[in-house]
């Protein structure tokens, strides 16, 4: 009876439970290169990187961006990638705080492969 309970306390001992964090394995879902919507990723980052310049009648450069018709005509003729994509210094390159992420200029990209719709 001894062996049996030793061999059982010795099995319990070297079992571990198994547990893997379903972020590192699966990601986040938010992946860069993946589908991008105007609602989800695109809206927020005009609004937050753009159209504080870009919006109205008074609009810098008499580009405004706060619509999607006018940030989908932007992607699609390519002046928007083009200004974001500028190296740092040049005076055409936008925003002019600094540049976005490589993240979210993947986001662009991949919007725009997408017909730059607006779901």
């Amino acid at each position: 009876m001894h062996v049996f309970l030793l061999v059982l306390l010795a099995m319990l001992s070297t079992s571990s439970c198994y547990y893997d964090n379903a972020e590192q394995l699966y990601g986040t879902g938010a992946s860069c290169d993946s589908v991008a919507t105007w609602t989800n990723e695109i809206q927020p980052l005009v609004q937050a990187q753009c159209v504080s310049c870009h919006q109205g009648v008074s609009a810098s450069g008499g580009l405004d961006l706060s619509t999607h018709l006018s940030v989908q005509n932007s992607v699609l003729n390519g002046s928007m990638l083009d200004r974001l994509n500028r190296s740092a210094g040049d005076p055409l390159a936008m925003p002019p705080g600094g540049p976005i992420s490589e993240c979210n200029k993947a986001k662009v990209r991949v919007w725009k492969r997408a017909g730059a719709l607006p779901n």
